[in-house]
């Protein structure tokens, strides 16, 4: 039997790590003479996004404890702003999975638990909007040009983003380095990978320091297509 406890955890990881990466098979560094500077770019890209009125998003991450793997999800969403979401997950906790749906619209909120579960209907846990300030990076330390490549066919300017996590994050100690494929035409977000670390004190009982590295990987597709989220037939109240 899943343990309810791993549902909001792999849901709370998948929001709440948000972030870091080095490249894998980057191309030759490119001739960015005539590109924005980096910092602009960034500006740029992420004020694109937040004027998003649709898209969807497949997510991957994974979180480790001392090199063992602590928590990992994987999840397929689509957005509608301002506030409706629809998810389909898996969350894996150490010796539990768990798979389940969800769609939020405004206030409500919709769950199923297994691919066969009951829809059940409750209240909003919190004042879900997007995009709000999803894709907007707070402690932003270096940024830089890396290389080009494309995504779904599509050209993209890879950006590199050296940043470090805070309390509004809820993610406080951990350092970052965060991959954007945005492309030049739209500022559009089109990949991003994220990698992090975060050194915690040794435990006091057994003097062994504690090392988190989280990776996660965001694709994201449909900006601004016809995406509908309605609620879900038959969904029982609670």
């Amino acid at each position: 039997m899943p343990r309810a406890w791993l549902i909001p955890l792999c849901l709370l990881a998948a929001v709440a790590c948000t972030p870091p990466t080095l490249p894998v098979g980057a191309s030759a560094a490119p001739d960015t003479s005539s590109w924005p500077a980096p910092d602009a770019a960034l500006s740029a890209a992420s004020a694109a996004m937040s004027q998003l009125t649709s898209m969807r998003e497949k997510f991957s991450s994974r979180t480790y404890r001392n090199d063992q793997m602590f928590l990992g999800a994987d999840v397929e969403r689509a957005y509608v702003a301002p506030d409706e979401r629809y998810e389909h997950f898996e969350g894996r906790g150490p010796t539990d999975v768990v798979t389940g749906e969800t769609v939020t619209l405004g206030t409500r909120f919709f769950k199923k638990v297994g691919a066969d579960g009951p829809w059940q209907a409750q209240p909003a846990t919190d004042n879900f909007v997007w995009p709000g300030d999803s894709f907007m990076f707070t402690g932003v330390q270096a940024t830089s040009w890396v290389g080009v490549d494309q995504i779904d066919g599509r050209p993209a300017r890879i950006l590199l983003i050296r940043h470090e996590g805070d309390a509004q994050q809820r993610n406080a100690g951990w350092d970052f380095q965060t991959k954007l494929w945005i492309d030049p035409d739209t500022n559009y977000f089109l990949k991003r990978e994220t990698r992090g670390t975060r050194q915690d004190p040794a435990d006091p009982t057994t003097g062994k320091p504690l090392l988190q590295r989280y990776e996660a990987t965001w694709t994201y597709m449909n900006h601004n297509a016809s995406i509908s989220i309605t609620e879900p037939p038959g969904a029982v109240s609670q």
